[in-house]
């Protein structure tokens, strides 16, 4: 993972630099990637933790994060298009603008139905985050064989639930970004395999007119469905296609305020601006 600091501050915002849209970082956390152990549980079937993850996702997270979203000027566009999928677990594809907007996902578009997040170690370097961000369904992404299979028989459960996983495909925060970034399918492997409906939520940007931060609108697209004539496989690359269509489409038409700006290329030397 690329941190690019390189930045130019502008009445409107930043003025970001950036040389690969795969894998450069503009959000910094303080937080170190780590290897998950071999044995790390995903699924947990202990009262105890069951209870005080629902104590914690309901009665906490959820109207705490769901308050911080209203506040924060979030707007929600598309709700029709989930509806009757209350009982099905889909998997959620999201574009990255902000730290913030996986609480949005969370609290605000699923409304008092569980949503899981799959990201990176980063939350486990932590040790007090680390005791708290699976009890409110925060998922690593497995590094071995041995976790791989007990995170796909956890997904597979969850999935049969009815609850929903949120995965950003981008990997990594470009806060406040206008367009949506090249990913790869491998995630859709997942809903392919499951054959679940796929989700695509797009963030958007859109000039306040309060405050002279931008806001967000999240778009919720129509679910897309595995082909039952396709393979696993090809379902996959259906899926991932057909998703960022959608997301590229949407972010086109509704996502046209540059409040940051980005520029490919190095970032202009202190002295030759000076000069």
């Amino acid at each position: 993972m690329v941190k690019v600091k390189k930045e130019e501050k502008l009445h409107f915002g930043k003025v970001f630099y950036y040389q690969d849209e795969l894998n450069d970082d503009f959000e910094e956390t303080n937080l170190k990637r780590i290897e998950l152990p071999k044995d790390y549980k995903y699924t947990h079937r202990n009262i105890f933790f069951k209870l005080a993850s629902w104590i914690l996702y309901y009665f906490f997270a959820f109207p705490i994060l769901g308050l911080y979203s209203f506040f924060g000027g979030v707007k929600i566009k598309g709700r029709k298009n989930i509806k009757g999928l209350r009982k099905t677990g889909c998997f959620v594809y999201a574009n990255h603008v902000s730290f913030y907007d996986v609480f949005d996902i969370q609290a605000c578009v699923f409304l008092f139905k569980r949503t899981n997040i799959l990201g990176y170690t980063d939350a486990l370097s932590n040790k007090v985050i680390a005791k708290i961000v699976p009890l409110i369904g925060y998922k690593p992404i497995p590094s071995s064989i041995e976790t791989y299979k007990s995170f796909m028989k956890d997904l597979e459960i969850e999935t049969k639930k009815g609850h929903n996983t949120l995965i950003y495909p981008e990997a990594h925060i470009w806060p406040y970004y206008t367009k949506i970034r090249p990913y790869v399918s491998a995630s859709f492997k997942y809903p392919a395999k499951l054959n679940a409906p796929v989700i695509p939520i797009t963030n958007c940007i859109r000039k306040s007119k309060i405050s002279k931060r931008a806001k967000i609108t999240l778009y919720i697209g129509k679910p897309i469905y595995p082909k039952a004539e396709l393979s696993v496989k090809e379902n996959q690359e259906y899926l991932r296609n057909t998703c960022y269509q959608e997301m590229c489409d949407t972010a086109a038409k509704y996502s046209i305020y540059e409040y940051v700006k980005y520029v490919k290329g190095e970032a202009p030397n202190e002295n030759e601006e000076s000069d």
